[in-house]
């Protein structure tokens, strides 16, 4: 694994504010318009099963100046019946996930529960410390994440896996359980990186490494080191930086990324077939897709 001269100290954890916004007509449709729109924006929870009438965002509060909460406003406007912006300490966000919203799920051989929920001997438990960094895998994009990491399984095996935007480390975690040889997170927020450290340990895993940073973090690192890379992050960020992904994925390595919305990918894949990257995959589920690439040096 290349050296990590990152120091990870732990850090005060940030305030975070939330957004609730009530549909002008309650239905599951647009629900789903409401968080499609939402998520463009740096919101790292979406939660839509504390209030069924309503979807509640959350996001880190300096994230959110007064400008940027007028902008969401103005796009709200046409499907929110009430909307409404209130400071939240995650302290109490976690004790309502765990009391109404953080539920088992089952996804393939992949079981993913909170500590506090029993677990299954007949499955690949990945306990998640319930916190508000992204990825418990109620979110779309890290299930399709998953699924690709299963349909891909045999070559994850005995792999070196880069897993960029790791969140609370979930895909990292889970490509250490099918066999990796080794795994490194990067996330951009220290107090996100905390939770993914504290997850790795519940998991007991011992190959995976999480550090601090962004995609500046790969310079350092060799050309082909990696044979899987996986970005689960937003489509901006894909677009910026799919080219270092490329350059430390080993030729006839695979690429997954996701975070996008239906009408991102073809924009995406696009860009990514001008890097002469061979699409092998892709998967939708509700208003998101995952792609999945084979790396070709033509």
């Amino acid at each position: 694994m290349p050296e990590d001269t990152s120091k990870i100290e732990s850090v005060t954890q940030p305030r975070f504010i939330e957004f609730t916004v009530v549909p002008n007509e309650i239905s599951q449709e647009n629900s789903e318009i409401i968080v499609a729109l939402l998520s463009v924006y740096p919101f790292t929870i979406f939660d839509q099963d504390t209030d069924p009438k309503a979807v509640k965002a959350y996001g880190e509060t300096s994230e959110f100046p007064i400008e940027t909460q007028k902008e969401i406003e103005a796009l709200m406007f046409d499907f929110a019946e009430f909307f409404e912006w209130k400071e939240t300490e995650i302290k109490n966000w976690n004790e309502e996930w765990e009391k109404n919203f953080f539920q088992p799920l089952s996804i393939g051989k992949f079981y993913v529960r909170a500590p506090f929920h029993p677990e299954k001997s007949d499955a690949l438990t990945i306990t998640i410390e319930p916190k508000m960094s992204f990825g418990t895998g109620h979110h779309s994009t890290t299930q399709l994440m998953l699924g690709a990491l299963l349909a891909f399984e045999e070559h994850i095996a005995n792999k070196k896996v880069l897993d960029m935007g790791t969140g609370t480390g979930i895909l990292a975690i889970a490509a250490e359980m099918l066999g990796a040889q080794e795994c490194l997170g990067i996330e951009i927020d220290d107090w996100v990186v905390d939770n993914a450290l504290e997850n790795v340990e519940k998991n007991f895993c011992k190959k995976t490494k999480i550090i601090l940073g962004t995609a500046e973090q790969l310079k350092p690192i060799s050309n082909e080191y990696y044979d899987v890379t996986l970005a689960n992050i937003h489509r901006e960020v894909i677009l910026a930086d799919l080219p270092e992904y490329s350059r430390v994925t080993k030729k006839d390595g695979y690429i997954f990324i996701s975070g996008l919305q239906l009408q991102d990918l073809d924009l995406v894949n696009d860009f990514a077939v001008n890097m002469n990257l061979k699409p092998i995959y892709k998967e939708t589920h509700t208003e998101w897709g995952v792609l999945g690439y084979l790396k070709n040096d033509l």
